[in-house]
């Protein structure tokens, strides 16, 4: 394809896309002869004509002012190739304008992006007519964001630290970013004062918040924009009918809906200028991947997951060197800040949760109640971590609520405090309410079942948060996430959680700390240190210890159905295949490439291998490797079978592995998976296209057909008998109840421990002026400010005003309590008495005026530890109208000694 068919066939189409009209497209453009100040484009005359540079497209604004270049070259060239081309061209431009444009470089499939700031970048496309002006608006307005003020939304330390530090490797050109802060340190405020700062820096105008999750989009439009700003949100979830600039919230999965055309390529890819993804973890064959790759925008990526448990496809998704987030504030750091607390946990391992039921052991009264339920006692096994899936036992439910009863953390008045019950279905839920209610029929309001299939369920959650009344919410999935009740104080895990995004969130509905509390009579002693975890081990599985007393495994996304298929046919290519083999599997390789929409631009960037693929030209056993890493990713863009359908053929396809490898065991797992699925089938015998396929289904049940299985047994099921998996419908099984009775194995109990902050400790053992305070030889004012900002570099929060405001203690006392020193003395009175025998005591000529004011400076001093002569120009000490009262020689000389007076 040379640069006119390239132009023609994918350069033009594009541009049409995104509505480009061509009366603001010129081509060949003279960028010599051009006067573009006054926008009079001389045009190439054709052939011959080279008197000057000619720019392959000049995009106009609507006021057919340049806004953009695009150098194209050919389909089988570099899109860079013309890179110092087009920098001539713009120069062109710049020398007559005064302003630089962007250029984009393409060979169609790929697109390069110069931006005016002169950083590149792959996009996806071009960008539309709207955009490009709004970008070049932006450009010339744009302030530095690290001199905008942020103290409008966030107002913690070190929530105002981590915007600024967002701001600066903003400013230094990085588009990518990836937060992690805990649950309940202030995300959603720190994400809006991103926001707030980079439109008032005019860096950017249209903002799009993405979650993967109903509730976290709620969260950020409630919570978040409509909260902190007066500007209509736009919620595509709403399918609005026109998009102007500004705010936007989604999910990721309103983004990716529709076949051919997806959601978001209604919008071009510049349409927005910053995108912010809530709980974004991804891997290579993720397909929410494409959301990230279509858009040109700032990307900043929120997690309130640990960075040790994170993605290593997630730091690289937002640029991260290390496996390291942009910007981190653990649980530690935020225990330690006060602004969290932590946890104790009882881990709990009763009989019936940790080995189950063996249905022979049973008494006869308990055989005879399985054998009521059609269940035979003498087989039935029914480990531990099918407890509340497979079955039900009433005296385990009942233990749970005893021990929960036993241990809470309690109100004043006795009752529980308010507790989430994290339970594993709703029929789980209401036989712990049952069992709440035989129990202790007087809570029985204090317990409710929140489950969004209840009618008005968020009645229920509004009542939990804001009445005394529930104390106790049976939980399933709702209170996971996305709300907050600062006053829980209990959690119950009754059933196993494996994720540990899930786990974090989970864990972070009981972390606000008692200044977060509206409600302290609900809480214990009506104090909020900590708060209690009460974790059943369920199947040999803890979920504190899962997440957290070991080493927490790496995050891993998922691979898609369809994709494990290509992978595994893949894989198919490495063996020993005769002819026929390696072309059935080819076949079904080059079936699946083509099949990609060739106008998607994540598949157009990959043309290239794609036409070899298809082209039958080459030998696929060559590509494995661009197989794998190129073309595997792309796969999951396929339009989707009917998911029972895809799970059939990734199960059957298996067999193409095990008849090379005659392994009959895998084989033979294989043959009863096909049969428990063609039974199920056969059962919908009443309707036509299952009787059609009756005699092809019977042969699946005949031992003859799995003898000598060959590849084409292996088609026949997959053209035959995988289409009629959509009759599939799983037979609703009954949940067994069996009430044996329960007892407690063991519990451990485990007190969250806060990691020491290694810097704070190495500064804390190294520091001259900490060495003072330690020897008690005391340090002056002027020290003491030295050592206040030496510590406010490493840990934003701590000022003199900030511990003595929040944490209501002495700055003084303070540091003896970090560096584990007794104080066996208020050091404000060791300041008074300092001040009185340096200051009063040493003058006998003050008046009583004087000594009046004296008293009140000596307070003022005793609790700020410095004084400066400016400081009587302001209240309080300017309402005592000390020039009244002193020479401004002699207060200096007050200010002198004040500063003499050393603090221990």
């Amino acid at each position: 394809m040379n640069e006119k068919q390239t132009r023609e066939e994918l350069i033009d189409k594009q541009l049409k896309s995104v509505g480009w009209l061509k009366s603001y497209i010129k081509e060949e453009v003279n960028s010599v002869k051009s006067k573009f100040k006054i926008k009079e484009y001389v045009l190439s005359q054709g052939q011959g004509d080279d008197s000057g540079r000619f720019i392959d497209y000049l995009l106009l604004a609507e006021d057919n002012s340049p806004i953009a270049l695009i150098e194209a070259k050919k389909f089988s060239e570099s899109e860079d190739k013309g890179r110092a081309q087009a920098r001539t061209y713009i120069k062109d431009i710049e020398s007559q304008t005064g302003e630089r444009i962007p250029v984009f470089l393409t060979n169609g499939h790929k697109w390069l992006l110069i931006d005016q700031d002169g950083v590149e970048r792959h996009v996806s496309g071009i960008f539309s007519q709207s955009d490009l002006k709004r970008r070049m608006e932006l450009y010339r307005k744009r302030r530095d964001p690290t001199k905008i003020s942020i103290d409008r939304i966030v107002d913690r330390p070190r929530s105002i630290l981590v915007v600024k530090q967002l701001m600066e490797h903003i400013q230094k050109g990085h588009r990518s970013a990836l937060i992690s802060m805990a649950t309940g340190t202030g995300k959603t405020r720190v994400a809006m004062s991103m926001i707030d700062v980079l439109l008032r820096a005019n860096v950017v105008r249209n903002v799009l918040f993405i979650a993967d999750r109903i509730a976290l989009t709620n969260q950020a439009k409630s919570a978040g924009f409509k909260e902190f700003f007066s500007e209509a949100v736009i919620d595509l979830r709403e399918n609005p009918k026109s998009f102007p600039n500004g705010l936007y919230v989604t999910t990721v999965q309103t983004l990716r809906s529709g076949k051919n055309i997806k959601y978001y390529e209604r919008f071009s890819p510049g349409f927005f200028d910053l995108i912010i993804f809530d709980e974004a973890h991804r891997s290579i064959y993720d397909p929410n991947r494409e959301v990230h790759r279509y858009f040109d925008a700032i990307r900043l990526g929120l997690t309130a997951t640990p960075s040790s448990a994170e993605s290593k496809n997630t730091f690289e998704l937002f640029g991260c060197d290390g496996n390291k987030p942009t910007v981190e504030y653990s649980y530690d750091e935020a225990i330690r800040d006060g602004v969290l607390v932590p946890y104790n946990a009882q881990m709990i391992d009763t009989k019936i949760l940790s080995l189950g039921i063996e249905g022979a052991t049973l008494s006869k009264p308990l055989q005879l109640q399985l054998m009521k339920q059609e269940e035979d006692p003498r087989y039935m096994m029914l480990p531990g971590s099918a407890f509340a899936k497979v079955f039900m036992d009433d005296k385990t439910n009942e233990l749970v609520v005893r021990e929960f009863l036993n241990r809470c953390y309690k109100s004043d008045e006795g009752k529980p405090a308010k507790t989430i019950f994290f339970c594993a279905n709703i029929a789980h839920a209401k036989h712990i309410k049952k069992i709440f209610n035989k129990l202790d029929p007087k809570l029985s309001n204090d317990v409710q079942i929140i489950v969004s299939e209840i009618y008005r369920y968020t009645d229920e959650i509004a009542r939990f948060k804001l009445d005394s009344e529930p104390r106790i919410a049976l939980s399933v999935g709702v209170l996971d996430t996305g709300v907050d009740i600062p006053e829980v104080c209990n959690l119950v895990f009754a059933k196993p959680v494996f994720s540990g995004i899930r786990f974090w969130q989970m864990l972070g509905r009981g972390t606000r700390n008692i200044y977060a509390c509206k409600h302290k009579e609900w809480l214990p002693n009506r104090e909020k240190n900590d708060f209690l975890i009460i974790d059943f081990t369920i199947g040999g599985h803890s979920n504190v210890k899962y997440h957290h007393l070991k080493e927490a495994k790496e995050a891993k996304v998922g691979v898609d159905a369809l994709t494990k298929i290509f992978l595994n046919r893949v894989e198919l290519l490495k063996k020993k295949l005769d002819d026929k083999q390696k072309k059935f599997v080819e076949n079904k390789i080059i079936e699946d490439v083509d099949a990609l929409n060739k106008d998607s631009f994540i598949v157009r960037e990959k043309l290239p291998i794609i036409k070899k693929v298809v082209s039958r030209k080459f030998d696929l056993k060559d590509y494995v490797e661009e197989l794998k890493n190129e073309i595997a990713p792309l796969i999951s863009l396929n339009p989707g079978k009917n998911p029972l359908v895809t799970a059939f053929i990734l199960q059957v396809e298996k067999l193409f592995g095990y008849i090379l490898e005659e392994n009959m065991n895998k084989i033979y797992e294989v043959k009863e998976y096909v049969k428990e699925k063609m039974e199920n089938i056969l059962q919908k015998d009443h309707l036509e296209s299952v009787q059609e396929k009756r005699e092809d289904i019977m042969k699946v049940f005949q031992d003859a057909f799995w003898d000598e299985l060959t590849f084409d047994d292996v088609e026949f099921m997959l053209k035959e008998l995988a289409p009629l998996m959509i009759y599939y419908e799983k037979n609703p099984k009954k949940m067994i109840q069996v009430d044996a009775p329960d007892l407690i194995l063991r519990v451990e109990d485990f007190k969250k421990e806060v990691k020491e902050d290694e810097e704070l400790k190495r500064f804390l053992e190294t520091n001259p002026l900490i060495k003072k305070i330690k020897d008690g030889e005391g340090i002056t004012p002027a020290e003491l400010l030295k050592l206040e900002s030496q510590l406010r570099e490493l840990r934003p929060e701590i000022t003199i005003d900030n511990v003595q405001r929040i944490q209501k203690i002495d700055f003084l006392l303070f540091l003896r309590k970090i560096l584990g020193l007794k104080q066996e003395y208020d050091p404000q009175v060791l300041i008074e008495r300092e001040f009185d025998a340096h200051i009063i005591e040493m003058n006998h000529n003050y008046n009583s005026e004087q000594i009046k004011f004296l008293q009140v400076l000596k307070k003022v001093f005793a609790r700020t530890k410095h004084i400066e002569l400016k400081d009587f120009t302001v209240p309080p000490l300017s309402n005592e109208r000390p020039l009244d009262k002193f020479q401004t020689s002699e207060l200096q000389k007050i200010v002198i000694e004040c500063n003499k007076i050393k603090m221990k």
